[in-house]
């Protein structure tokens, strides 16, 4: 796990089957999809599967309509 100001990326591995999935959490003005690239490079694959979650979209739109 990288603890990141106001962010941080964890990584979950399965080495029986070569496989990892990574948790790229960000916050304010951060990309998290610039970590894609460093992830990949770094763990020389090809194959890439990428899921956006985004989270508290809800409670920010409350905010602003309030």
């Amino acid at each position: 796990m990288a603890v990141l100001a106001e962010s941080h990326i964890s990584v979950h591995t399965w080495p029986e089957i070569g496989y990892g999935a990574f948790d790229v959490f960000m916050c304010g003005d951060a990309d998290p999809w610039k970590a894609v690239d460093v992830l990949k490079e770094a763990f020389d694959t090809s194959q890439v599967e990428v899921r956006e979650l985004l989270r508290g979209e809800a409670l920010i739109a409350k905010e602003v309509a309030a």
